[in-house]
C-alpha cells in the first residue's frame, strides 16, 4: 500500500508519546525528549529524517566522516548523511522503507530513529563545536 501524508499522520498519531502534525508534504513527529523527525512518502519509499547538527559546527569533518563510515552499521535501522535545508547543510539521521511497509514497521522505524539519535550525538560529540 502506498502512503499519502494524511495516512502517515493517522498511523503515527496512534503513538501516545508523540506529537504528530502535517507540514506540507511531510509529517513532523516530536517525541517527549524534544527530538523531531520528518517523514515523507514518495512513490517508492517512505523516508524519515531528523537533523543532528549543522555541518558548520563540525571541528574535524574528515575525522567525523571517517567515524560515520566505520560505525554507522552499529546503530540499527538508521544511517547518517548530509542534507541541505534552507541553504545550510546539516548532518541528518534517516531511515527509508518501502511504501509497501506495514503500519507497525513504519512505527518501528520512527521508534528506532528516536532511540538512535542520542547514540549518534554521543558518538560524534568530540567532533562538534
Amino acid at each position: 500500500m502506498a502512503f499519502n501524508t494524511e495516512q502517515l499522520k493517522t498511523v503515527f498519531s496512534t503513538h501516545p508519546d508523540w506529537v504528530v502534525e502535517q507540514e506540507g508534504d511531510c509529517v513532523s513527529i516530536s517525541n517527549d525528549e524534544g527530538i523531531d523527525v520528518f517523514v515523507y512518502a514518495g512513490e517508492t519509499q517512505v523516508v524519515a529524517e531528523s537533523v543532528l547538527f549543522p555541518v558548520s559546527s563540525v571541528t574535524d569533518a574528515s575525522g567525523l566522516n571517517e567515524l560515520i563510515l566505520k560505525s554507522h552499521q552499529l546503530v540499527p535501522l538508521s544511517t547518517v548523511g548530509i542534507s541541505s535545508i534552507s541553504g545550510q547543510e546539516y548532518y541528518v539521521a534517516f531511515g527509508a522503507l518501502s511504501v509497501d511497509s506495514k503500519d507497525s514497521v513504519l512505527v518501528e522505524e520512527i521508534e528506532s530513529l528516536f532511540a538512535n539519535i542520542p547514540e549518534f550525538l554521543e558518538l560524534y560529540e568530540d567532533y562538534i563545536n
